[in-house]
């Protein structure tokens, strides 16, 4: 993957297959799609802490949350995904000797397998406009993958590091890669976007 910045828009490009699965993916995550409802509430969170005991003023303040805020909250992530959705409808296949052309031409040492099927990467272009929907839609789904699979753990993090992929089930580091790959795009938005 790399990121293209330009005036109008910024273009999530060069996806490789699984990092567009990944990515096309992003949408139904953040929506809880396959979450227990307990990762799903994750996103919503009373507005009162735990230890503040019960009476008649906090029981009001969580109905109005639940009446007023939480169903605004609801549609207003729902809008993000629905952008997110768009712009990933019209992501383009990028065959690989197009965008590779330029990038392997110094580097006599990649060699393509001509008897494997060429991979197709994506392309996807965002309006700059898009770019609050986006971090949103990805700041939604990291926090119901870590809520469900607790994946923010310094210490598994730390284990993979040290001993490599094989220290992890094929399922559980294919979650890493989901949330650390979400994770770099929300970076890369904050570091080039959204910092004016």
């Amino acid at each position: 993957m790399r990121f293209i910045l330009a005036e109008d828009i910024w273009v999530l490009d060069a996806l490789s297959p699984a990092e567009w699965q990944l990515i096309r993916d992003l949408p139904s995550v953040a929506e809880g799609t396959g979450f227990g409802a307990g990762a799903r509430e994750r996103l919503y969170p009373s507005p009162l802490s735990e230890e503040v005991i019960a009476d008649e003023s906090t029981l009001s303040q969580i109905e109005d949350w639940d009446e007023l805020i939480r169903p605004e909250l609801e549609e207003s992530f729902a809008r993000d995904r629905l952008v997110v959705e768009k712009d990933l409808k019209n992501a383009r296949v990028v065959p690989f000797p197009d965008f590779a052309e330029g990038e392997l031409a110094d580097h006599d040492s990649v060699e393509v397998d001509a008897s494997l099927p060429e991979p197709l990467f994506h392309r996807v272009v965002v309006p700059r406009g898009h770019t609050e929907p986006w971090y949103s839609t990805l700041n939604q789904a990291r926090l119901l993958m870590n809520e469900e699979y607790d994946l923010a753990d310094a210490e598994e993090r730390l284990l993979l590091r040290r001993s490599g992929v094989s220290a992890m089930d094929e399922e559980r580091l294919l979650l890493f890669a989901q949330y650390e790959l979400y994770s770099v795009v929300q970076s890369i938005l904050v570091e080039n976007l959204m910092g004016d």
